[in-house]
């Protein structure tokens, strides 16, 4: 057996460094934090999502065969982050994901007759998938599913496409976000086989490695701007005439959270290049990327919460606010245990075709 080591450098190339000057200074203006309030209980704000329209948001990460700007799965990572610095509520992530979802039917010859591809295509109509799709519950929790009014799912070997006229209820959850429960069986969902066989479970399990990257990337971004409030208030909070920095019980959790961050963007953009350029080598990275994301950021925006005392769990508090938004984010794609679970059963897979390699090479 021969091991290749491979250099990871996650430097961004001069275009990707633009885009996310140009992410970061648009959401910062534009989503406020006065803006993500305002946009609660929902999580959804009209005005930005008319602002991400107009800046051309929605077709950077769809194929230029679909009518996109041709990015990749990086460039929509570098995206999730930057939605998650702000928590802005607007269903970016989710709606591109399944625009290049449904690229990939259409690029597999696939008639989406049932959807109106030009407004979806504009963000007029919102999109969204149903990641976990077991339908163990007879409905599944989609993430934007209280604003989309088209989801695409995987039922019975088969990805369908759900659509509504009327929106679907939003189910309540700590963090706002606009996740609604859908189902075939609905009487108001409107149902349609968009492709079946081998195919579609092979179309349908790479987008759901998109859908945890690009997700696993807002919650790096949740948690980047959480170590940044927490540091600068540990830099401005005195306490026993120096400011609370200073104190190890408080740099070293500081440390503790930078390590998150990094580490977890680090593997995040690694899944995106390797998923987009490499998909058949290390496919577990898309779960490895969101188990880590979750885990790290449901500790470190704990830590950055008792690093402000009494006033981190108070409403009132920026940091609670994002301490909520990562507790919702982290679980509607099914939590760590699921992503825990698909890791394992990839490594399995993994080493029985090596065992039955060996095998093979031992016979010859």
């Amino acid at each position: 057996m021969t091991l290749v080591l491979r250099r990871n450098d996650y430097t961004l190339t001069d275009e990707q460094d633009q885009l996310v000057d140009m992410l970061r200074s648009l959401f910062s203006e534009q989503s406020a934090i006065e803006v993500v309030r305002a946009a609660e209980p929902l999580g959804f704000d009209q005005n930005l999502w008319a602002t991400v329209q107009n800046n051309g948001l929605l077709t950077i990460s769809v194929p230029e065969s679909a009518g996109g700007d041709g990015g990749g799965l990086v460039e929509l990572a570098l995206a999730g982050i930057e939605v998650g610095r702000t928590a802005a509520p607007v269903p970016l992530i989710d709606h591109v994901v399944t625009m290049r979802l449904l690229a990939a039917l259409k690029g597999a010859g696939v008639a989406l007759d049932a959807l109106d591809w030009d407004a979806a295509l504009s963000g007029d109509l919102i999109v969204s998938m149903a990641p976990i799709s077991t339908w163990e519950l007879g409905a599944q929790l989609v993430p934007s599913g209280a604003v989309a009014k088209a989801v695409v799912a995987f039922k019975d070997g088969s990805i369908i496409l759900m659509t509504r006229e009327t929106n679907a209820p939003q189910a309540q959850n700590e963090g706002c976000a606009p996740v609604a429960w859908w189902s075939p069986s609905d009487a108001d969902v409107r149902t349609a086989t968009l492709l079946d066989g081998d195919l579609a479970a092979g179309i349908w399990e790479l987008a759901h490695r998109e859908w945890r990257i690009a997700t696993a990337a807002s919650i790096v971004g949740l948690m980047a701007i959480s170590s940044e409030i927490a540091r600068s208030y540990a830099l401005d909070r005195k306490a026993f005439g120096v400011t609370i920095a200073k104190f190890q019980a408080i740099s070293h959790q500081l440390a503790d959270i930078h390590m998150d961050v990094v580490t977890a963007r680090n593997m995040t953009i690694k899944a995106a290049w390797l998923t987009e350029n490499e998909p058949a080598f290390r496919p577990e990275l898309a779960a490895m990327s969101m188990a880590h994301a979750t885990r790290a950021a449901l500790r470190s925006t704990a830590k950055a919460v008792h690093i402000h005392g009494g006033m981190g769990i108070t409403n009132e508090a920026d940091i609670s606010l994002f301490y909520r938004k990562v507790s919702s984010w982290a679980l509607v794609g099914g939590g760590i245990r699921r992503d825990l679970d698909d890791i394992g059963n990839a490594i399995d897979r993994r080493a029985q075709e090596l065992a039955a390699s060996a095998l093979i090479s031992s016979n010859r």
